[in-house]
């Protein structure tokens, strides 16, 4: 199944308690409201996380740039935000949105998986230090631009390098001048450098290149970033009184 993301939407949440209180009156309405402090906090920490966000003054730069240090955290925060979309659907698996009338005592469960899993998504952000934007613009440079621009110029370079490691664990088996004819080809492999991709700077590249077998060994699907906005609760109605 493809993923549609790793969060439930809150909206369909708080859809579901205002239904179960239509349904069965105003004690269940009582105990809907238990569920709007959960949606308080994650309200919260969006607004932490935004303004963290904004904090760090991120922007495209004008020239792809791309150091070492930056893309092991974006490679390490995208295998992050892989495993928090499996949750999420894990999630969805418990709790489906099936046309079935939802009761009220499920919520609380709902809303705490919803609210662990944006809590572990605004951490991982934060721990590898790269805000939504600056990740997107890295997932589109790397898996995008760089690595479907190389496989437009009929190289793969990660198949290269399997190839070449196959040739020296062969080279490994032989000796004298078999081995020696092996270890040779294995490095004419290496060597095969492609050029860059239009648009990636030459050190960009290399150090793609470098990674290569890192980078391809993640699914190339693009992993969303953005965690959807929260729309502010509805108003809870006032019970009625019988006269």
């Amino acid at each position: 199944m493809k993923a549609r993301g790793c969060l439930i939407a809150v909206a369909v949440v708080l859809a579901v308690v205002a239904a179960v209180a239509a349904a069965f009156g105003p004690g269940a309405l009582r105990r809907a409201r238990t569920v709007y402090a959960p949606i308080s906090k994650m309200k919260v920490e969006q607004t932490e996380f935004e303004a963290w966000t904004r904090g760090k003054g991120w922007s495209e730069p004008a020239v792809p740039a791309l150091g070492a240090e930056k893309l092991d955290a974006f490679l390490a925060l995208r295998l992050d935000l892989r495993r928090l979309e499996t949750k999420g659907n894990e999630l969805r698996r418990r709790h489906p949105d099936d046309g079935e009338r939802a009761r009220l005592r499920d919520v609380p469960a709902i809303m705490e998986g919803v609210g662990g899993l944006l809590a572990e998504r605004f951490a991982a952000f934060r721990k590898h230090d790269i805000v939504p934007a600056e990740y997107d613009y890295l997932e589109h440079l790397v898996y995008v631009t760089w690595l479907g621009g190389v496989a437009t110029q009929g190289d793969d370079p990660a198949a290269r390098e399997r190839a070449a490691k196959e040739i020296d664990q062969a080279a490994a088996r032989e000796a004298g001048a078999v081995r020696a004819r092996l270890q040779q080809v294995a490095a004419a492999l290496r060597g095969r450098v492609p050029g860059p991709p239009a648009g990636i700077p030459e050190d960009v590249h290399r150090l793609l290149l470098s990674r290569v077998t890192e980078i391809e060994a993640q699914p190339s699907g693009h992993v969303a970033a953005r965690v959807p906005r929260m729309r502010p609760a509805p108003e809870t109605p006032a019970p009625t009184t019988s006269p």
